[in-house]
């Protein structure tokens, strides 16, 4: 679904598409430079998101998750230069399309995509692609694509901006991905599963719905987690794969992790286990990757309405 645009905001996108141009097309050292330029202005301009991602940063030290010889406000302004290449990036990709990456990005375990996709076709069942807001993880969608063949159906919320979201959604559709907006999501996820095919979720930030999410331990401390992906796993029997991106200079890798299989008969605990062990495979990654991750966002937040757990923030 995409917006009826008037002429002022078609106008806006062109206006926007030239002014672009240049930008996409500058030399790929100047890119990163530009992004950690970018980055560095916006970490002393934007002081609530510097203040959120340095305490988050902070806390996460305190429970251990982190180590405390890490300099918080080093990794946290390094995160905002990698946010600013991810925009660049895809900018990039929204007008030059995937082929401007497909020598900048590795896969590693090919084979557990294999096993996921060859576990969901003998069972009848989707699948169910979990990433996070750490890497290039826009481009996600296209390598899949590229490497599996999977068009992957994803949902993201409505932005403000009809331009943007017009921009945004276009990229996302351009290698064949179905978009859908959020409030029309799980219906939509659900149809695709029941037909047997993918579906796509970021599921690292904090869920603020009482009955779509469940306190589970993250990064040393109490997260509300979105239990959305896992008990439509649950639902339909559908293979979890999740995936992570990250930077190796400027090749963009992108790791798939052994594929979660619901069992016929899940237990209770079953979705809370699992949700739980995708907190650790997720946490574990950013260990490694720390500057990568999306620090500006409040992830250990409490829903309203609900106790605030002391270690929450």
């Amino acid at each position: 679904m995409t917006h009826n645009l008037g002429f002022f905001h078609r106008l806006g996108i062109i206006i926007i598409e030239v002014l672009l141009f240049p930008i996409t097309r500058l030399p790929r050292p100047l890119v990163r430079a530009l992004a950690s330029t970018l980055g560095t202005l916006s970490y002393y301009v934007l002081a609530r998101r510097r203040k959120i991602a340095t305490t988050n940063i902070l806390r996460v030290q305190e429970a251990g998750a982190l180590p405390k010889s890490l300099k918080g406000a080093k990794v946290a302004r390094r995160s905002f230069g990698y946010l600013a290449l991810t925009i660049l990036d895809t900018l990039i990709l929204h007008q030059r399309g995937f082929r401007y990456f497909k020598k900048r990005y590795s896969l590693e375990g090919r084979e557990n995509m294999d096993e996921a996709t060859g576990l969901a076709s003998a069972k009848g069942v989707g699948l169910i692609l979990l990433t996070a807001h750490i890497g290039n993880w826009e481009l996600s969608p296209h390598v899949m694509r590229e490497e599996f063949g999977l068009n992957l159906l994803t949902v993201g919320r409505t932005r403000d901006s009809k331009i943007i979201d017009e921009l945004m959604i276009s990229t996302r559709k351009s290698t064949g991905c179905t978009f859908v907006y959020k409030k029309d999501g799980v219906r939509e996820m659900l149809k695709a599963l029941k037909r047997g095919e993918a579906i796509g979720t970021l599921y690292d930030q904090a869920a603020m719905s009482k009955r779509e999410s469940a306190p589970l331990e993250f990064m040393g401390r109490l997260a509300y987690t979105n239990m959305g992906p896992v008990r439509l796993g649950q639902k339909t029997g559908s293979i979890l794969v999740p995936l992570f991106a990250s930077r190796l200079k400027d090749i963009n890798v992108f790791k798939i992790f052994p594929p979660i299989v619901p069992p016929n008969e899940p237990d209770g605990d079953w979705s809370l286990v699992t949700a739980q062990k995708l907190n650790d495979i997720l946490e574990e990654f950013i260990r490694m990757n720390p500057e990568e991750w999306l620090w500006v966002h409040r992830r250990w937040k409490t829903p309203d309405g609900l106790e605030k757990d002391p270690r929450s923030f």
